[in-house]
C-alpha cells in the first residue's frame, strides 16, 4: 500500500507516520504546496489541514478529480464536521484532531474498504453501460431487418443469434454489419 501525507510541517508529517506504523506501508511525505502535484499513483492520500500556503481543500477537490485514492483529511476537532460538509462531494473521510494514533490507521483500512468498494461498482456500472448499448444497437439492426427485409421481431432476432454464432463474432458486430448496410436507404 502505497501513502501520501500532505502537512505544513516535517514534524507533523513524522507524527502521522508514526501513527501508521501498524500498516507496514510505503508512505510519501510532502510539506511542501508545489509537491503535492506528485500525489497521483497512491492508495491513500491524507492531507493535515491547514497546509502551508493553503487550508487544503482546494488540494483535496484537485486530487479527488484527479485519482481514485482514498482521501483521508485530518482538521481540527471544532471545525472537522464544516470541513465534513465543505467537502463530502469528494468522498474523503475527515478526521477530528486530536485523535488516538489507532483512530488514523483504522480509518486508513476502512477508507481503502471503501474505496475498493466504489471501483468495483464503478466497473459494473461501465459493463452494465456497455451492455445496454449492446442491445441498443441490436434492437436498431432488428428494426432495421424487420422494415427492410420483412422480418417478424422474433425472426429478426433469430438472424442476427444465428449469424453471430455462424461466423464466431458477437452479436453486436452482426448488428453494426446490419445497420451499416441498411443506413443508406430510406423506406418508401
Amino acid at each position: 500500500m502505497k501513502i501520501f501525507v500532505n502537512a505544513k510541517t516535517q514534524e507533523i508529517c513524522e507524527n502521522i507516520g508514526a501513527a501508521l506504523n501498524e500498516l507496514s506501508a510505503e508512505i510519501t511525505f510532502c510539506c511542501d504546496d508545489s509537491q503535492a502535484e506528485s500525489a497521483n499513483n497512491y492508495d491513500v492520500i491524507i492531507v493535515s489541514t491547514p497546509l502551508k500556503n493553503e487550508f487544503g481543500l482546494d488540494f483535496v477537490a484537485e486530487v479527488s478529480r484527479k485519482t481514485s485514492a482514498a482521501i483521508i483529511v485530518l482538521a481540527r476537532a471544532d471545525i472537522a464536521e464544516d470541513v465534513q460538509n465543505r467537502i463530502k462531494f469528494t468522498g474523503a473521510f475527515v478526521i477530528g484532531k486530536p485523535f488516538p494514533k489507532s483512530v488514523l490507521a483504522h480509518t486508513v483500512k476502512m477508507a481503502l474498504l471503501a474505496r475498493e468498494n466504489i471501483n468495483r461498482l464503478e466497473q459494473e456500472k461501465s459493463e452494465l453501460s456497455k451492455q445496454l448499448d449492446d442491445v441498443k444497437i441490436i434492437d436498431r439492426a432488428k428494426c432495421c431487418l424487420i422494415e427492410y427485409l420483412n422480418l417478424t421481431e422474433k425472426q429478426a432476432h433469430r438472424h442476427i443469434q444465428k449469424l453471430a454464432m455462424d461466423t464466431r463474432r458477437t452479436q453486436r458486430e452482426i448488428a453494426e454489419d446490419v445497420l451499416r448496410t441498411y443506413s443508406g436507404m430510406t423506406s418508401v
